[in-house]
């Protein structure tokens, strides 16, 4: 069956999460991916979450320091839909792919950039990744934790961000191109995910009330969110939503059998010190409950309430899938050329007319060069001598 995006042609040039995962997700809706890389490889190959963020797409490596090799990829660009790049801002004109160069021979191309910061920043020529966007971002600055200061974000939002923002800007150039049949210069950035995420809530910490470091920390001091993680019999772990919205029959405490709360439903509103006299009552009742029956019991007293488990747990467990999420196919199992066997996460949007699919694992580098520059007429002694397989 077609998926929704067959026919679409799309060059990659990105490394890193936001433009790999941007065109995985394309990719696996049906567009043709074809990934350029230097001689040899991009050198960011090792990284354990390339197998999943290159797969479904063909690679081809090309020297653009060659003159033979720019001239062949701007024949890729040439005949592409879409060009995906995540260079520093000026680089890309400075090899010769810039969008004005490439658009003069496509005009219906959507040239997609993508850098750490956008084009103007202040910071727009330094190299930035994902921990040096949060640091200048604020991010950093405004995530409550372990300690009172700055903290790093395992989670990279800034790249988490900007990989809905590729697809999101590449789909609508797309379609505003079948209106006006030209193509135009896609411009996001790192930066720009991290705001994105800050729509959501921001803070200024430092004017901040001494109320919100109890209430909104995730550990440090700990706020009320942190308070409702329960241990409980057997070293197995609960969480208790403090927000769902819905309405007990019985309350948290009169199920565990302690002293009720003031407010039991607005816990976050409780003092501090009448959360520091509430707390250790219930961890000391939490402990004495196997999880199971005391999930069972929350719930039929119309409480949300999930165990916490690890994530092997959630994803499956003994290399295989879960039953229920790879029937969903939100796992799949996928043969890795170079790490065999591979657990990854599966195809996260489903389209009941054109369902999308994982077309295959991460390519070796250059492993599609006869193939996608063979089709715009090069014979294999010119793709070696521009490709670095000389």
């Amino acid at each position: 069956m077609p998926g929704a995006l067959d026919g679409l042609k799309i060059l990659d040039l990105s490394w890193g999460i936001a433009g790999s995962l941007g065109a995985l997700l394309l990719a696996e809706r049906g567009a043709a991916v074809s990934k350029a890389e230097p001689p040899g490889g991009c050198p960011f190959r090792d990284y354990d979450g390339y197998a999943v963020w290159d797969r479904s797409r063909r690679s081809v490596t090309v020297d653009l320091k060659n003159p033979a090799g720019l001239e062949a990829f701007r024949a890729l660009a040439a005949d592409a839909d879409v060009l995906v790049e995540t260079f520093r801002p000026g680089v890309a004109d400075r090899l010769g792919i810039g969008y004005d160069a490439v658009h003069t021979r496509n005009e219906r191309l959507v040239y997609c950039s993508c850098p750490a910061y956008p084009d103007g920043h202040r910071l727009a020529s330094h190299h930035g990744y994902d921990a040096l966007v949060q640091a200048s971002s604020g991010q950093q600055w405004e995530q409550p934790g372990w300690r009172l200061g700055p903290i790093f974000l395992h989670m990279p939002m800034p790249s988490m961000a900007a990989m809905f923002l590729v697809p999101t800007g590449i789909l609508a150039a797309l379609l505003a191109r079948e209106e006006t049949g030209r193509g135009q210069h896609v411009r996001t950035s790192l930066l720009q995910g991290a705001f994105l995420y800050t729509t959501q809530i921001w803070t200024y910490a430092e004017q901040a009330p001494g109320e919100f470091w109890t209430v909104m920390s995730k550990s440090y001091p700990a706020g009320s969110h942190q308070e409702m993680v329960f241990e409980v019999a057997n070293g197995d772990w609960i969480h208790t939503s403090i927000m769902s919205g819905l309405t007990p029959v019985k309350s948290q405490d009169a199920i565990l059998g302690v002293p009720e709360a003031s407010n039991n439903e607005r816990y976050a509103m409780l003092s501090a010190e009448e959360r520091a006299q509430i707390t250790p009552k219930r961890q000391a009742a939490y402990k004495q409950r196997e999880r199971d029956p005391l999930i069972a019991e929350f719930r039929e007293n119309n409480h949300a309430v999930e165990a916490i488990v690890p994530m092997g747990a959630s994803l499956g467990g003994a290399g295989e899938p879960h039953a229920q999420l790879a029937a969903n196919e939100m796992v799949a199992t996928v043969e890795d050329p170079d790490l065999g066997e591979t657990i990854q996460v599966g195809v996260p949007i489903h389209l009941g007319a054109t369902p999308g699919a994982i077309r295959g694992p991460r390519p070796a580098p250059g492993q599609h060069n006869d193939e996608v520059f063979g089709a715009l007429g090069y014979p294999p002694d010119a793709v070696a001598a521009f490709s670095g397989a000389a």
